[in-house]
């Protein structure tokens, strides 16, 4: 996204994947229809010079609305949205919907269990965070600005990861909901910070850099949602986004 007038922002760039093959759906520029007063190329990695590449090699749809209806090729009403922090992305594409799996809602709501629907999160998780905590994946360390397309696999692994997981999701949050509280303690001035804080748990010791251009997952190319409700138990029936 980039920004545009009275502070707001208007999509630049999209890239969608199928969340249970991984197949790349879309990877392409979008031309605001407003003028840009901040290209924000530090993590849009886009500059006007090449937008206007993009615009005369054909390699950029029209606007937003061409973008949206781009997207609506590959999804319908029933189709399950998943992403980090969607509300941002639905926002640009002007779209309502009611189908979401979103990993920044996800792991926050792991980590603070007794926040009512209806309250604010008292903090999320940054996708850069959970790649490498959860799957000790480097993201967005790019000199260029983020990739959409690195982003929209990521997000993908996480909440592969999240749905797979869920007693090492456990212990993330725990730990992260632990280190939360402590830094509240450290900003009190009546209270005083007891014990040491515990490294947060990953799914691996090591840190892999992330490469999505060859092979992006390591999960089976016929990863179907009957799999995943099996695995937590669901009955058959149940709709866990039905609300």
């Amino acid at each position: 996204m980039v920004g545009v007038r009275d502070g707001r922002q208007e999509l630049a760039f999209l890239s969608a994947v199928n969340f249970l093959t991984g197949q790349q759906l879309i990877s392409r520029y979008v031309v605001p229809s407003e003028e840009v007063v901040d290209w924000r190329s530090k993590f849009s990695g886009i500059t006007k010079g090449i937008m206007s590449s993009a615009i005369c090699s054909g390699a950029a749809f029209s606007g937003w609305r061409e973008a949206r209806d781009k997207l609506w090729e590959f999804m319908d009403n029933s189709t399950i949205l998943v992403g980090q922090s969607l509300n941002y992305d639905l926002e640009v594409l002007g779209i309502f919907h009611a189908k979401i799996v979103d990993t920044a809602i996800l792991t926050a709501e792991t980590v603070f269990p007794s926040i009512i629907s209806t309250e604010p999160l008292p903090r999320m998780w940054s996708l850069k965070s959970l790649a490498k905590d959860l799957l000790s994946l480097e993201i967005q360390n790019g000199n260029c600005g983020h990739s959409a397309l690195e982003d929209a696999y990521a997000a993908r692994e996480v909440a592969i990861w999240c749905i797979r997981n869920p007693e090492e999701l456990k212990l993330w949050a725990e730990d992260a909901r632990r280190q939360e509280q402590e830094c509240r303690l450290r900003k009190s001035p009546n209270r005083h910070r007891k014990g040491k804080s515990k490294s947060v748990v990953t799914a691996s010791q090591s840190t892999r850099v992330w490469e999505f251009g060859a092979k992006h997952d390591d999960y089976p190319c016929d990863l179907r949602w009957c799999d995943l409700v099996e695995e937590l138990g669901w009955p058959e029936e149940y709709d866990p986004w039905s609300d």
